[in-house]
């Protein structure tokens, strides 16, 4: 009997193995992405977005946008274009959260008051 879409056993362990693992592993990674944003969580996430490109044609669906008469953009490609916009948001995240860090780290040390007249604007600047 023939799998779905062709041959025996060509497609079938496709369909039926890959594709699901790898939607899952997807969806996992873009919600751990999400939720505690971690740069080696965005990359994973960008890297099985691009594998679900290469895998996706068994369930493509339809053509959404046409490049040429045999490239397009598909329906399953929006999975693709959502798992890349969870990523680079993580990875913003991730890099604003790193600046603060580095700031908070390097702030100049607050100079205790002594004497009449001095204010913290006057110690910093030496007068």
């Amino acid at each position: 009997m023939d799998g779905p879409g062709g041959a025996a056993g060509t497609i079938y362990p496709l369909v039926v193995v890959v594709i699901p693992l790898t939607v899952l592993a997807l969806l996992v990674a873009c919600a751990g992405a999400l939720l505690r944003p971690r740069w080696d969580v965005a990359v994973l996430a960008g890297l099985l977005a691009a594998v679900w490109t290469r895998v996706n044609q068994p369930v493509e669906g339809r053509v959404l946008v046409s490049f040429s008469a045999t490239r397009g953009f598909t329906e399953a490609d929006l999975l693709s274009v959502a798992a890349l916009l969870v990523a680079g948001t993580a990875l913003l995240r991730c890099a604003v959260a790193g600046v603060r860090r580095h700031r908070s780290r390097h702030r100049a040390p607050v100079l205790p008051l002594r004497g009449p007249g001095l204010t913290r604007a006057a110690v910093r600047h030496g007068r």
